[in-house]
């Protein structure tokens, strides 16, 4: 694990080992048949991790779940799990996106009702229906409807690269209860995948993560009673929000994990291969590469942990400062796994082009973190805008 400046309880360091051995034994050596597989998720592999306790550590503990709540430990857990894999790291721990929203905007009943079946040792996939094929990043500007009906409300509309989309049992899907509004138009709603007017388009080929596969959803006067609202109308927006505040922090860490990977891999190449007559790694331009790739690493590694600790503060921290330093923690922590990726391709030289060695696939899923959940644009956007 990157080094932490901050002491651990027994209980972080105990689910820190469950999830490094996890990692190690079972998401590394199952990485590269997931990607070949192309659309296929490692459904077996979830269970697995659901039996040890991995898949719900987030979930409070009133839910069944693990308690492990806060920002901060949940970093340490996604990156552990993403130094095995990326994909399959960021598939392993998914309900957790699912549940941030629940947990900002639901009734005390929606989260037992939602959250429960979550935990135990076979818990159900979920999904969060955001994108649209016309809005990324602005998700403001989605035009996918929720019009008030007789008990409850129809959506129409259609989502795009939705992950868990189609395995997912339950979602967490935003749509327009005014549209004469941008972000206070929003709503959130919780919808069974069983809902009569949902249906999923065919699995998107993508670059990398292959673990998660991606789907459009389309909704065709689709009913959702009243008390699947998720909060107030309106709130949605912030729901969300609040969600991406964390879920950047996160994902921060899983790229992380995925740099961390890549340089212990090229290091390790670096000592083993010998050119003109010495290990490589005794080759100035390679020494130096290495050393530009553990130099990025701890500093955006303790970007990610201290936005995280501002996360889990609460109202001691404003806003709006929270806002900036989960971007900034984002947009270095993936700029960081590019280039590390990129760094263990080029360290590896021929060898890291092929398919023999993982590097090249890393550098393929390390692409995704530079543009989910806004890309590194916005996150400079986001900062400019919350300079303090």
């Amino acid at each position: 694990m990157s080094y932490t400046p901050w002491p651990l309880s027994d209980e972080q360091n105990d689910i820190i080992e469950l999830c490094r051995s996890f990692a190690k034994d079972r998401i590394r050596p199952a990485g590269r048949g997931v990607d070949e597989a192309d659309t296929e998720s490692p459904v077996e592999l979830f269970r697995e991790a659901a039996r040890v306790g991995i898949t719900d550590f987030m979930i409070p503990e009133e839910y069944g779940g693990g308690g492990f709540t806060d920002v901060f430990t949940q970093c340490l857990v996604q990156e552990q799990l993403c130094f095995g894999d990326p994909g399959i790291g960021n598939f392993v721990c998914s309900n957790g996106f699912f549940a941030d929203p629940i947990m900002a905007l639901g009734t005390a009943e929606q989260k037992e009702t939602w959250l429960r079946p979550l935990t135990g040792t076979s818990p159900q996939f979920t999904a969060l229906a955001t994108t649209e094929p016309g809005s990324g990043s602005d998700s403001a500007s989605i035009i996918t409807r929720a019009d008030k009906v007789d008990g409850g409300y129809r959506l129409n509309g259609q989502k795009a690269w939705i992950s868990n989309a189609g395995l997912a049992d339950s979602y967490v899907v935003f749509a327009k209860t005014d549209t004469s509004q941008r972000s206070r138009g929003v709503s959130a709603f919780l919808i069974p995948r069983e809902t009569e007017g949902m249906e999923f388009g065919a699995p998107m080929k993508k670059m990398g993560q292959r673990a998660i596969v991606c789907r459009e959803v389309f909704f065709s006067d689709a009913f959702v009673p009243a008390h699947n609202l998720l909060g107030e109308e309106g709130q949605g927006f912030y729901g969300l929000m609040r969600t991406f505040d964390i879920s950047r922090v996160v994902l921060g860490a899983a790229a992380l994990g995925t740099a961390r990977a890549a340089y212990e891999y090229a290091r390790d190449y670096a000592r083993e291969r010998t050119q003109f007559g010495k290990p490589i790694i005794d080759h100035q331009a390679v020494a130096f590469r290495l050393a530009d790739m553990s130099a990025r690493i701890d500093a955006a590694w303790l970007q990610v942990l201290n936005a995280a600790r501002m996360i889990d503060a609460g109202e001691a921290v404003p806003r709006e400062k929270v806002t900036a330093s989960a971007a900034m923690a984002k947009l270095n922590a993936s700029e960081t796994a590019m280039f590390c990726t990129w760094a263990g391709v080029q360290t590896l030289g021929g060898w890291g082009y092929s398919r023999e060695h993982p590097v090249e696939q890393w550098m393929r899923d390390a692409k995704l973190e530079e543009i989910e959940e806004g890309t590194s644009d916005i996150m400079r956007l986001l900062i400019s805008r919350n300079l303090s």
